[in-house]
């Protein structure tokens, strides 16, 4: 196992071998030979910033050598964090020093580069963008890195003058678009939109933007299939660059804008969602981060860029994704879910628990019984609230636990989820829980078989109804009342 900065060493060599000198087979060889060597077991962890490099943890100067360079090639592609981890094989690291070879114009965005990588390498990596200082580490995610107020100086000094005239004929221009969207010559007209939107997004009028690329998009939706789709497609994509695309999303927290907004979004599909991931973690106020939320929820595609965040280092990150991975019902999230099942942080397994929960599918059973033996109550209640007809694998696990539970509250929670599996084993527990017990020993607590009655009301079966009717004349006066009224609520 090497230093960090030897390590960082080793590796740009490869990457800068791979890079400059391709046909130099036996170098590539010696040099991945030490790199490997150098692993040792540990997976690979570099961040980059604008102040320095860090390997493992480790700040790394960059008068080291080829620690600047090797920092330097990261942010011109946008990457701020690379990890790999130590299941990895040198086939995977090698596969992802190629795609940090091709310049940095070649892929439009880290989610382009990371679907590049064979899909097995995929789920080994995690690569995410360069985190600016002010990021609000109350918030789910790790931000995107700023751009520098000196290259915005830059940027505005070198502005184009303004083209008074492609704006005033925006309103023409789209209204021609929407009424005529198959029309042959509708290339020249896109054009002048895109012209006209270039002016705008000049003065920073994103609103002005985003309903011009409302009416293109919802254009392009009617218009029939053929060439035309091809030229709204390209239009599109100059109309709403990386740069622009943020900005329009900026405005999905305005309720006068959202239903502009997010079809505009799922347009761009995974640019978005990654766009979307950034504001929800830069944003101050729980109205912006829910309108984010929400936004991400309609989202279809990019959803693997929000699974691989499941192996971030910080737990808010790893909660908040979880939660999300739920309300999306990510199936291909589970696997990583189930990783956080013993996560140290209560918080990160009360929501793998709820994920897990709402996703129901079977691989989510095994680790979904180890949360229902969670030592914190909390864990235990929100993976049940959670339970459903779906987890009809888990009836038997809830069952038995019904003998051990200790916390009351968890244990109302074990049998409602019964009465929403409602399969016959659920209801048959359920029976068993109403019933009084021996005469002197094992007796049941009446808060027990309260609770069992009211999940009996809920389950709204027959068998669950004709145990109802034969509690109507149970010596437990609270027990009969209950029962009575469960079925009179059961009868309406």
């Amino acid at each position: 196992m090497t230093a960090p900065s030897q390590f960082a060493h080793d590796f740009a060599s490869m990457l800068f071998l791979l890079r400059d000198r391709p046909e130099a087979r036996d170098e590539h060889a010696r040099v991945s030979a030490a790199l490997v060597e150098g692993l040792g077991g540990r997976g690979i962890d570099l961040r980059a910033t604008d102040e320095g490099l860090r390997v493992y943890g480790e700040p790394v100067a960059d008068s080291q050598p080829l620690a600047a360079a090797l920092r330097t090639h990261l942010l011109d592609r946008g990457i701020g964090e690379l990890r790999i981890e130590p299941t990895a094989t040198a086939r995977d690291v090698l596969e992802v020093l190629r795609a940090l070879v091709p310049p940095p114009a070649v892929f439009r965005s880290i989610h382009e580069m990371s679907m590049s990588l064979d899909a097995a390498v995929r789920d080994r990596v995690f690569i995410a963008p360069p985190a600016p200082d002010e990021i609000d580490r109350s918030g789910p995610w790790s931000a995107y890195r700023s751009i520098s107020p000196e290259i915005v100086r830059q940027a505005d000094s070198l502005q184009r003058p303004l083209a008074e005239g492609n704006v005033a004929q925006m309103p023409e221009l789209l209204a021609d678009i929407e009424e005529n969207p198959d029309d042959p010559s509708i290339a020249d007209r896109l054009n002048d939109v895109v012209r006209a939107s270039d002016d705008l997004a000049a003065r920073k009028d994103w609103l002005g933007v985003l309903r011009a690329a409302s009416v293109v998009v919802s254009a392009e939706r009617r218009a029939r299939e053929g060439s035309n789709s091809r030229v709204f497609g390209i239009a599109i994509r100059r109309m709403l660059p990386r740069s622009i695309l943020e900005q329009i999303a900026r405005l999905t927290p305005s309720p006068d804008h959202r239903n502009e907004v997010v079809p505009v979004l799922q347009r761009l599909g995974a640019d978005s969602t990654e766009t979307l991931l950034g504001l929800l973690a830069s944003a101050e106020r729980i109205e912006e981060r829910r309108a984010y939320f929400a936004a991400l929820r309609q989202m279809t595609e990019g959803t693997d860029l929000l699974v691989n965040m499941l192996t971030h280092d910080e737990w808010y990150v790893v909660r908040n994704v979880a939660d999300l991975c739920g309300e999306m019902r990510l199936e291909s999230s589970v696997s990583r879910l189930a990783r956080h099942a013993s996560h140290p942080d209560e918080r990160v397994r009360r929501s793998v628990a709820g994920a897990l929960a709402k996703i129901g599918t079977p691989p989510t059973v095994e680790p979904l019984r180890q949360l229902l033996r969670d030592a914190s109550p909390a864990v235990r209640l929100q993976a049940l609230q959670n339970v459903s007809e779906q987890n009809r694998g888990l009836a038997m696990s809830i069952a038995v636990l019904l003998d051990s539970e200790a916390h009351p509250d968890v244990l109302r929670e074990l049998m409602m989820a019964l009465a929403r599996i409602g399969t016959s084993d659920a209801v048959q527990a359920l029976v068993r829980a109403s019933e009084p017990g021996g005469r002197l020993f094992r007796r049941k607590p009446q808060a027990t078989r309260l609770a069992a009655v009211e999940a009996l009301g809920a389950a709204g079966s027959t068998a669950a109804a004709a145990a109802l009717r034969s509690l109507t004349s149970d010596p437990d006066e609270y027990v009969r009342r209950a029962a009575e009224r469960a079925l009179a609520t059961a009868a309406e």
